[in-house]
């Protein structure tokens, strides 16, 4: 994802994608309103944009997406997404406290760092272990406020068939 949009400009491309999902027509006053947001600010917000080739706009008309626009907010989207899934499903965040701390996840780390650990819990989604056992270890002591017996074994070097399958 291009790191040269800020995060301002992130969320003026989103609100332009829920405005024009169903092939709705949309102006500056359209996306301003959305957003909360003065008419001035958001043509600025626009034109900035348009020069990044993200949305099409003439001055006074409709506002859309370019491929490249659709591209930006699907990945964002998708990377937003699986932070909050693994916040919500694997830290048990509930779902709402899991969206908002996703944003703020999304915007305090490098474009790189970001990749890795979206990499890293896609990977988690899709193996085939379902729920890899040390992910229930952490859950249930996430649960309880304390390890269990089994993962304090196997901290201290003993053999572990909580989570790792580490045998000594």
């Amino acid at each position: 994802m291009n790191k040269t949009l800020t995060q301002s400009l992130e969320k003026y491309l989103i609100a332009i994608d829920e405005l024009t999902k169903n092939g709705k027509s949309i102006i500056v006053k359209d996306v301003a309103v959305l957003m909360n947001k003065g008419g001035a600010a958001t043509a600025d917000a626009v034109k900035k944009l348009k020069e990044k080739n993200l949305i099409n706009y003439e001055p006074y008309g409709n506002i859309s997406l370019t491929p490249k626009g659709r591209e930006f907010v699907s990945v964002k989207k998708y990377r937003h997404n699986t932070i909050a899934k693994f916040l919500h499903n694997v830290l048990d965040i509930d779902a709402k406290a899991a969206e908002k701390n996703a944003l703020a996840i999304e915007y305090s780390m490098t474009n790189d760092v970001l990749i890795r650990l979206v990499n890293f819990m896609d990977f988690m989604e899709q193996c085939s272990c379902q729920e890899p056992k040390w992910v229930k270890s952490c859950k249930d002591s996430l649960s309880s406020g304390e390890m269990s017996e089994k993962c304090k074994k196997c901290k201290s070097g003993n053999s572990c068939d909580c989570c790792c399958g580490k045998q000594n």
